[in-house]
């Protein structure tokens, strides 16, 4: 009702404050509505008041997309009464404003989709992977990258922007993170840059058999060698050194000719590369998840127990692993047996745990439960939207 004595100059009529206090509890009863709009929020809300009592129902009925209509400069006041930013700010006077609204809403189903599949290859990464790695299952590398590019391939078809694909390992590795056991740091940058290579590939050649062949040629490529690039950078060239030693000291000792260190590697990358590649280009004849994957999606993520906040010391705990030790042991030896002195072990030794603190000192840094707060910051809704709904969907199967 309207009141030019008061400031702003209306007020609610008790019996409309206690039908939409009615309305907005039915909602939570219903399924989730795909489109919400409310018209309008200005002074009255940012004081509290007027519509805003009604947000927590509103938002607790979870809507696919809400739509507010703001006055002019109170943007900022409303985002502090509702505790929250907006994802996406459209002048109403723009003259595109429809076509953008339009727009976002259909994006958000792409983005939503994004986000179920990095929510459930999250979860493959967090059961399969984890399960392959602790069973010391050989090529399990292979497997989880073949894995992941299928799904990605699952993931991208049908998309608008096939190039949004990238999300779903950043999504993966992000989950991967967040596990509460097991190695993190070199799965996650596996999936990450597995993603990266996926999608550069897409999005510069188009969604396609060739583009989709050598994506996940790439991502198998790099699960192949990954692990050689840590260690050099980890060893130095004193890896390709301990090599060339064990090659020549065969072909000495015993008459076997091994082969170079670069057509072995490189060897070992093709065969990861082709098995890689014809997973997605199975998957993309596919079309469709098979029954498996589709039960995954349809749970979505997995239930996991919260990991607990890790102290500093906690997060190199990878320095006590054997595996971690294994590659500069036996480089040590190879240099010692070949009559290299103690001191050249010892700076080895140095930079071997320097170089390995830097890596899990950067990676450390990385906070994935609040990668979607960044995101909505710089004003990347859709991914902040994907990644978020996938970690809420995982807090609800705890």
């Amino acid at each position: 009702m309207r009141d030019e004595s008061r400031d702003p100059p209306y007020y609610f009529e008790p019996e409309t404050e206690r039908k939409l206090q009615a309305w907005a509890a039915r909602l939570g009863t219903l399924p989730p509505a795909p489109l919400l709009l409310l018209d309008e929020f200005g002074k009255f809300e940012a004081r509290g008041r007027g519509l805003m009592p009604l947000w927590p129902a509103l938002a607790a009925s979870a809507p696919h997309v809400v739509v507010i209509a703001v006055r002019e400069g109170l943007v900022g006041e409303i985002e502090q009464a509702l505790g929250r930013r907006f994802d996406l700010c459209i002048p109403a006077a723009a003259p595109d404003a429809l076509e953008r609204l339009g727009r976002a809403c259909e994006d958000f189903g792409e983005w939503t989709r994004i986000g179920l599949f990095g929510g459930a290859a999250g979860g493959l990464e967090m059961t399969v992977g984890t399960a392959l790695h602790a069973a010391r299952i050989p090529l399990r590398g292979l497997a989880m990258s073949s894995l992941q590019a299928a799904m990605m391939v699952f993931a991208g078809a049908g998309l608008g922007a096939p190039g949004r694909v990238v999300w779903v390992p950043f999504i993966s590795g992000g989950l991967k993170a967040l596990s509460p056991a097991g190695n993190r740091v070199r799965p996650m940058l596996a999936i990450v840059m597995q993603g990266l290579l996926f999608g550069a590939s897409v999005q510069a050649l188009g969604w396609n058999f060739f583009a989709l062949g050598l994506g996940g040629a790439l991502v198998g490529a790099w699960a192949a060698l990954q692990g050689i690039f840590l260690q050099y950078l980890l060893l130095g060239n004193e890896l390709f050194s301990a090599y060339d030693t064990v090659v020549l000291w065969l072909a000495d000792r015993w008459h076997i000719a091994a082969p170079g260190l670069p057509w072995l590697v490189g060897a070992w990358a093709v065969l990861h590369a082709l098995v890689a590649g014809g997973v997605a280009l199975t998957a993309w004849q596919l079309e469709r998840p098979p029954p498996v994957l589709r039960a995954v999606l349809e749970k979505e993520s997995v239930a996991m127990p919260a990991p607990p906040a890790r102290s500093g010391w906690r997060r190199l705990r990878d320095f006590g692993r054997w595996q971690f030790w294994l590659p500069f042991v036996l480089v040590a030896v190879i240099l010692l047996g070949t009559g290299r002195p103690w001191a050249a072990v010892v700076w080895l030794a140095v930079r071997f745990v320097a170089v390995g603190c830097v890596l899990i000192a950067l990676l450390s840094l990385l906070r994935p439960a609040r990668w979607a707060e960044h995101l909505r910051r710089r004003g990347w809704w859709g991914p902040a939207l994907a990644f978020s709904g996938a970690l809420t969907r995982r807090g609800r199967s705890r």
